[in-house]
């Protein structure tokens, strides 16, 4: 709810609608894999995680915990989930560039 109503604080218009709820989104992904690294898994867990994540592997979330697996899914679906959305309204592929944007 937090990271709604403050996306609403800078993207008020009605036809900012599509912003909004991306951003609620990242900013939700950004605060769990935070809580993630400083409280969920230990260093071992924590290193495998960032492995996967730079991956981009799905097949090899299985060796990760739970609730590492849930992350990742999530940030994995909502990349895609994005990519589709622009691919279908503006036509380009920009899996690519996400990534860049999550793995700096």
């Amino acid at each position: 709810m937090e990271n709604f109503v403050w996306t609403v604080g800078y993207s008020f218009k009605p036809e900012f609608g599509y912003s909004r709820r991306i951003s609620t989104k990242v900013n939700a992904l950004i605060t769990t894999i935070d809580d993630v690294y400083d409280v969920y898994g230990t260093l071992e867990e924590l290193e495998l995680f960032t492995s996967v994540i730079e991956s981009w592997d799905v097949h090899q979330m299985e060796q990760l915990p739970d609730c590492m697996k849930i992350c990742f899914l999530a940030l994995y679906n909502f990349v895609n989930e994005m990519a589709y959305d622009v691919m279908k309204e503006q036509g380009p592929y920009i899996i690519p560039y996400l990534r860049k944007v999550v793995l700096p």
